[in-house]
């Protein structure tokens, strides 16, 4: 058996020490309550600081020397697990069209488990709101009363829930991250979601998962994701583009009459400065075709169909020699108005 270690006490000294011992317990206390994480070298500091000023005789050498070697244990301890995080930090350069919903060039950022990010769902006081949106995890503290507990946002703390950002299903089961079979509509409205994050709120991290992988890449899932949505962007501004040079008709239908396309400056709900004439457009992608207003004078809106370097003065037709459009039958071409048979 090993020697047994005595040491003895004066009684001057066990009110101190029962002082020290009540003010660690009512840290402790406080500390659980609160769920606060503190680092434990502060305390250990303190209750050495404290133990010094009692030191008045060889009796508490063997307790320092042991507290000692206990707190030179637990600041190696503390260096390694630091070391750990910042391996966790991860740098990845992003798409530079915006596109691609990754970290920036140069940004540490931390890897959250799903449990980790639960911890930030806004009912520890101690904790800043986190959010996660396709993976991507912000902090959304500035909006606590919308986010926090007993804010009308609060489901969406400590969780990725991108799916409920627009089917509007807040249960459980809709808080999910899982977007599979949402429309192109709904994709582009998540991308507008996360563009309001990224320029409101402060990116902290990613989360480990369908979206990234432990070591915060993004997975081949989100990479046909940021695929998809930057395919839909283009197709929409090019939408964009094709309503100014092609805005819609007006239009209109009568039983007895049959029914009517028209013109105007502000047809299609597009204000310009010309009228235009109908005309069917072809949409090739959609195989559909719709009434639109053409411009049929000086140099075209629209790219397609005109080299715009060979117009000539006096001879520019606008957009009507556009491959895609189809006049009216039995209409005017050069009329501002067409009426559709009855049948």
């Amino acid at each position: 058996m090993g020697r047994l270690l005595r040491f003895s006490i004066d009684e001057p000294f066990s009110k101190p020490l029962i002082i020290i011992a009540l003010q660690i317990a009512f840290i402790s206390a406080l500390i659980s309550y609160y769920g606060v994480e503190i680092p434990m070298q502060p305390v250990y500091d303190f209750f050495r600081i404290n133990l010094r000023k009692v030191k008045q005789n060889c009796g508490f050498l063997p307790i320092e020397n042991l507290f000692n070697s206990f707190t030179r244990h637990k600041t190696s301890e503390s260096q390694r697990n630091e070391g750990l995080k910042q391996k966790q930090r991860k740098e990845v350069i992003s798409s530079e069209n915006g596109n691609s919903f990754k970290p920036d060039k140069n940004e540490n950022y931390f890897v959250f488990t799903n449990d980790q990010l639960a911890l930030f769902d806004g009912t520890r006081p101690s904790k800043p709101v986190y959010l996660a949106i396709l993976g991507r995890v912000f902090n959304v503290e500035k909006g606590k009363k919308h986010y926090g507990r007993g804010g009308g946002y609060n489901f969406f703390a400590g969780r990725d829930a991108t799916r409920a950002f627009v089917s509007g299903d807040f249960s459980e089961e809709g808080l999910s991250d899982d977007i599979s079979g949402l429309t192109d509509e709904e994709l582009l409205s998540i991308a507008s979601w996360i563009e309001f994050y990224e320029k409101d709120y402060k990116f902290v991290g990613v989360l480990f998962g369908i979206y990234y992988d432990r070591d915060g890449k993004a997975t081949p899932l989100l990479d046909n994701i940021n695929s998809k949505i930057s395919q839909l962007k283009i197709q929409k501004q090019q939408k964009s583009i094709e309503m100014e040079a092609f805005p819609p008709c007006n239009s209109e239908w009568r039983k007895e009459t049959g029914g009517r396309v028209w013109c105007t400056t502000r047809s299609g709900g597009v204000a310009r400065e010309w009228v235009g004439v109908p005309r069917l457009l072809f949409e090739p992608t959609t195989q559909n075709q719709r009434c639109v207003c053409v411009k049929n004078f000086g140099a075209p809106l629209s790219n397609l169909g005109v080299d715009k370097k060979q117009i000539k003065e006096g001879e520019s037709r606008g957009d009507l020699d556009n491959p895609n459009l189809r006049e009216y039958k039995d209409c005017v071409p050069t009329a501002n108005s067409c009426k559709l048979p009855i049948d």
